[in-house]
């Protein structure tokens, strides 16, 4: 199976996306693709959503899925099933269908990536993300704030008998302000935060480029092998009470 989504911003026509779809692949594949009427089961399965059903043929190949529109969220998803269908191929089908959700009920979403969960407000938009050997970075948008999850492993070499406020000076992003030791879920940790010494930001708020408030948290999983960090900023004052939370149920699994 398939699926892809995204924004729509403006009208949205399930027609004129199947259109593009099908001049789209018998271009590239020589599929030819064609609309299709939902059978009444999927059509309950998907009664949340503004639904379309087609079904695609290639020499090799064949396939029949649903363009969906949520307009509470305004986001358009793509779903679709490869080979052909069965008794119970098609039960595990409904029960994809069913279970499909494009936004939350509580503001909240879950985040599950490689070994790192997370539970962000659905206001914050995903805008880059790195994956290195040890080196996670998922960076997030919230109109002019920012916050990034961080993962660095194995924890034990990376330190290598130092505490975490001496490590935090080797990373570029954290290395800055004072680190204070705390704990976080019982775990050795480090947290601190930098902001204007006044009130000059005010004024000159709409001219700045660079962000002026700061916050830093980082924690050890010692049995995960695992350091965690989280590192927020923006150009106004953070909603500190917020980022705990998101740091709070941050973890690595």
């Amino acid at each position: 199976m398939e699926v892809k989504w995204g924004a729509v911003k403006g009208t949205f026509s399930h027609r004129a996306h199947l259109k593009r779809l099908a001049a789209l692949q018998s271009r590239r594949n020589q599929i030819t693709v064609a609309e299709w009427i939902l059978p009444p089961p999927w059509e309950k399965a998907l009664a949340d959503f503004e639904a379309g059903g087609f079904l695609w043929q290639s020499p090799g190949a064949s396939g029949r899925g649903a363009i969906l529109f949520c307009t509470v969220c305004r986001t358009a998803t793509l779903i679709q099933f490869f080979g052909d269908s069965s008794v119970d191929r098609e039960k595990v089908f409904l029960k994809i269908l069913r279970s499909l959700r494009d936004h939350s009920q509580d503001g909240w979403l879950p985040w599950s990536i490689f070994d790192i969960r997370a539970i962000l407000p659905q206001s914050l938009q995903l805008h880059r993300f790195r994956f290195e050997a040890g080196n996670f970075e998922l960076a997030f948008t919230a109109g002019r704030d920012r916050i990034y999850l961080h993962r660095w492993a194995p924890a034990a070499a990376l330190l290598a008998g130092r505490d975490l406020v001496a490590f935090a000076g080797t990373i570029p992003e954290f290395a800055r302000g004072t680190p204070r030791p705390t704990t976080l879920n019982a775990c050795e940790a480090v947290e601190w935060e930098e902001r204007p010494a006044n009130n000059w930001w005010r004024n000159l708020d709409r001219f700045k480029k660079k962000p002026s408030f700061f916050f830093f948290c980082l924690w050890y999983l010692e049995k995960q092998n695992r350091i965690l960090g989280l590192r927020a900023e923006g150009k106004g004052p953070l909603d500190l009470q917020l980022v705990k939370q998101i740091y709070e149920h941050y973890e690595s699994l």
